[in-house]
Parts: structure tokens; C-alpha cells; sequence
């Protein structure tokens, strides 16, 4: 029997591929840094967070945005924090919550992570010209939009070729 063919075309998989293999390289490189791939995660993120002027990041939005558990987030913050990388900040907001904040010790760190993830990308763009680069953001941002959006914000789906239809519609489950 025919395996059916969905509109995808394996896009998960290689996606999920693209990110662990970027991952890996970074962490090989930022190894000279003496950072773990939890902390500069963390630190990207609080970084990220600061230099886009959004709100300041607070612990349950991290985990979440991380995809770990608060108490294993909360945990490696606590590592960070007695290394002087972190900064916990009450949330105006929320007594029971802290935003987190890079110290002026981690910035450089931040910076020579940076570079380091720089010429990761660089090296895995090789042979990417800037106009394929400008259309799998594009997509990708768009995927992440109809992953990320409330039901009632979702797109409607585009026209689809036959083929595609008829395998949608068959349940395989």
C-alpha cells in the first residue's frame, strides 16, 4: 500500500533536524564561553525580550516559551543568579512573580555569544542566497503565526490541489 503524501512533505521533521543540528553546533562553539545550552538559552531569551522593548520576561513565561518545567527553569535561575547572570526583579504586577533581567556581568558574555551564534548561522547559511533566506523567514514566521494564533485568528486554509484534499479528508487514525 501507498503511503499518502501530506501537504508538508516531511517540513516538521527537517525543521525539528535544522534546529537540533543548529543547537548542537552552538553549544560545541559556546563551549569556550563556559555556558551551558540551558543558559544561553536563558540569556538569549532575556536579551531577546530587552532588546525587542517587550515587557521583561517573568519565570512562568519563560518555562513556557522554553518548554520546561517552571520548577527546572526556576532552578537553573537560581544557578545563574549565584553566578551573577541573572537578575530577579518583583513584578509590579504580580507579587509572586520576578521578571528576570541580564546583570552588567553576563553583557559580554551575551555579546561573545552572539558573535559565536553569528558565524553559526553563517556557516549553515553557505550557499543560501538572501532572497531564499527572506522567503523561508517568511513562510516559517507565517507557520509559527497559525501555531501560535487563538482559534478564532487562524487563517483560512488556501485552496488545495485534489490530491491534497482527498488525504486531508480521510481519516488515517
Amino acid at each position: 500500500m501507498q503511503q499518502p503524501t501530506y501537504p508538508g512533505k516531511g517540513l516538521g521533521i527537517l525543521v525539528h533536524d535544522v534546529g537540533r543540528l543548529m543547537r548542537r553546533l552552538i553549544d560545541a562553539k559556546a563551549q569556550s564561553l563556559g555556558l551551558t545550552s540551558a543558559q544561553w538559552r536563558v540569556m538569549s531569551a532575556v536579551y531577546r525580550a530587552e532588546y525587542q522593548k517587550q515587557e521583561p520576561l517573568n519565570q512562568a513565561a519563560l518555562a513556557d516559551q522554553m518548554d520546561v518545567e517552571p520548577i527546572t527553569l526556576s532552578r537553573q535561575i537560581d544557578r545563574m543568579q549565584a553566578a551573577g547572570l541573572i537578575e530577579r526583579r518583583p513584578d509590579p504586577g504580580d507579587r509572586r512573580a520576578y521578571r528576570l533581567f541580564l546583570t552588567e556581568e553576563a553583557r559580554p558574555l551575551v555579546a561573545e555569544f552572539r558573535a559565536i551564534a553569528g558565524e553559526c548561522v553563517n556557516e549553515a547559511l553557505a550557499g543560501v542566497t538572501d532572497a531564499e533566506i527572506d522567503l523561508v523567514n517568511d513562510v516559517l514566521s507565517r507557520i509559527r503565526a497559525n501555531l501560535v494564533a487563538k482559534p478564532e485568528e487562524k487563517h483560512p486554509e488556501p485552496e488545495r490541489p485534489a490530491a491534497a484534499k482527498r488525504v486531508k479528508e480521510t481519516n488515517l487514525t
